[in-house]
């Protein structure tokens, strides 16, 4: 802050000392604003009406001394400069004066340089201050932009997750009734083309009949690829009910299904035990029914193969896995292991790239994630996390 910028206010019931100090600071200080009264009340309503940053007083003095006046002065901002001009007979009044909070005190007669030391010591106090508080304005008005942008962006944020949230909504609506009104169409055909087999088979020459069993694979294989999409809509629209869920109990099971469909195969399996989370217990068992249902099929290959679930820790946070010794993939496609259709592998191996998309589709509805590695002939290990666990 520049002198001037500055303002002060002279106090002093003597008229010559009063003159006197005026003009020994407007020469010394010539870009000082000065002001000057002649008791205490006067010189508090200068005070009001021109707020300067420096007030120099007398105390004794008619109407309303400068003890009272100061007191008022500093009752209406403590920041103000006070000088109060004492004389040894104002001892009575310094006590008071130190409550109230006067600043500095220089006695009568007046030294001129002690005046000009002290002015000079609180055009730099002042200053600073000024600093300050243009710093704290400046930052209280940078925290009420910050906020007001963080209120925005968050109302974006919920507008637009409103907005995904109905569109995903249609989307596995329109699948739903998609895959529902295509069941209709798809019996018409099995069972037309059953019908041509068991009664006009003996009319039929064989290369009819080889395109009859096409059709016929064909259509079957649409009617299972249009029963994992409606399982995949159903996923996205049913409601979470939450509960304790035993996974080990559920991964048991159904690895002990899988086993009874194919009892000759050689497949060892290690199912660590009591891991129970929060979750919902349908979607859940459908989410191991698909991972371990892959593990399952991708090891169908190997002789002896592998099989494990378990619970490790991830990046400091509590993971589950689905790992075999199977076919595995190859890592640099693994951005399209979740995507719907997708599918790693050739015909060698049944499915229609659904599977994941499900599981991947049960864990983002339970807060959590999913993700893979693997190595081709080497096998493959799938992680998910449940939050809140």
């Amino acid at each position: 802050m520049q002198s001037s910028s500055l303002s002060l206010l002279i106090v002093e019931d003597d008229a010559a000392t009063r003159d006197s100090l005026c003009n020994l600071t407007a020469m010394q200080y010539p870009d000082f604003v000065i002001h000057c009264a002649d008791n205490g009340r006067s010189g508090l309503e200068c005070f009001m009406l021109h707020s300067p940053h420096i007030v120099l007083t007398d105390i004794s003095m008619p109407v309303m001394d400068g003890i009272s006046m100061s007191a008022e002065i500093k009752s209406l901002n403590p920041e103000v400069v006070i000088i109060a001009l004492t004389s040894y007979t104002d001892t009575r009044f310094l006590l008071k004066a130190i409550e109230i909070g006067i600043d500095h005190y220089l006695l009568k007669p007046l030294v001129c340089e002690k005046l000009y030391g002290v002015i000079d010591k609180n055009i730099t106090l002042i200053s600073e201050l000024s600093q300050r508080r243009k710093m704290k304005i400046a930052l209280l008005k940078s925290q009420n932009d910050l906020k007001l942008a963080n209120e925005l962006l968050e109302q974006r944020v919920s507008d637009r997750t409103a907005d995904l949230q109905i569109l995903i909504r249609e989307q596995e609506s329109f699948n739903y009734s998609v895959s529902h009104d295509l069941r209709a169409p798809l019996r018409h055909i099995n069972s037309f083309s059953a019908i041509l087999m068991e009664e006009f088979a003996e009319q039929l020459p064989g290369q009819a009949r080889s395109y009859l069993d096409r059709i016929r694979t064909a259509s079957s294989r649409m009617g299972a690829l249009i029963d994992h999409l409606l399982e995949l809509s159903r996923v996205g629209r049913a409601q979470i009910k939450l509960g304790q869920v035993n996974l080990s109990e559920i991964a048991r099971a159904i690895l002990g299904s899988l086993q009874e469909t194919e009892p000759s195969r050689c497949v060892g399996l290690s199912i660590q035990d009591g891991i129970t989370v929060s979750g919902d217990p349908s979607l859940l068992r459908q989410l191991l029914e698909n991972l371990l249902g892959n593990a399952w099929k991708y090891t169908s290959k190997k002789p002896s193969a592998h099989i494990e679930f378990g619970r490790t820790q991830a990046a400091g946070e509590v993971t589950y896995f689905v790992k075999d010794d199977g076919a595995g993939f190859n890592m640099e496609y693994k951005d399209n292991l979740f995507e719907a259709f997708q599918r790693l592998h050739s015909s060698e191996f049944e499915g229609d790239g659904i599977g994941l998309t499900t599981a991947q589709r049960i864990i983002n509805r339970h807060g959590g994630n999913i993700w893979a590695d693997g190595m081709v002939d080497k096998g493959a290990t799938f992680y998910f996390t449940l939050p809140n666990q």
